[in-house]
């Protein structure tokens, strides 16, 4: 018994020293070989991801501008069978309601095509970053001796200290000439 209870005076002396210790640890970001980065922020901070969010808006502005045209389009030949309809023969009037429809559906299906472009475009131009992306990573990794790297965008990143982010140094990469 007397063997247990000086042991329990023993750890209870070190145990405060232990934890003072800790306390005063500070992190040192290059004794640290664990990193993190956003895809997302080196994506919209990088010459590449300007570039293709401008084309991007672009696209838009072009497709936005065509469906206007194509409304405005149909609101005139609706506006005009409303105001006519009472004159109109039954032939004729038909022939105006088929046009609509056709009308309608052509609007719909450049509606479906437009946002099908949108999207292949959108998608090459992230694809084309991620393989920049990739050696900018490992460049770094490399060159900081790290084991890990983690995307803060994935959702597993909790938090992390400031000075582990190497985002501006991964987009920094990405950005010199010939990569």
């Amino acid at each position: 018994m007397p063997k247990r209870a000086l042991m329990a005076l023993v750890f209870s002396m070190m145990l405060p020293s232990i934890a003072s210790a800790q306390a005063t640890q500070s992190i040192n970001a290059d004794a640290i070989r664990l990193a993190y980065f956003s895809p997302q922020r080196a994506f919209f901070q990088s010459h590449d991801g300007k570039t293709a969010q401008a084309r991007l808006t672009t696209l838009q502005t072009q497709t936005s501008r065509e469906v206007d045209s194509r409304n405005a389009k149909l609101k005139a030949l609706q506006d005009e069978l409303a105001q006519r309809s009472s004159v109109l023969a039954e032939g004729a009037r038909r022939e105006r309601e088929q046009e609509i429809d056709r009308v309608q559906l052509d609007l719909r299906r450049f509606m479906e095509d437009a946002q099908a472009e949108f999207l292949g475009v959108q998608r090459n131009l992230e694809n084309a970053f991620l393989a920049k992306l990739a050696p900018a990573v490992d460049t770094i990794a490399k060159k900081r001796g790290l084991l890990f790297v983690l995307n803060q965008d994935s959702g597993v990143l909790a938090w992390a200290d400031p000075s582990l982010d190497i985002t501006n140094d991964v987009v920094a990469v990405v950005n010199q000439p010939g990569k």
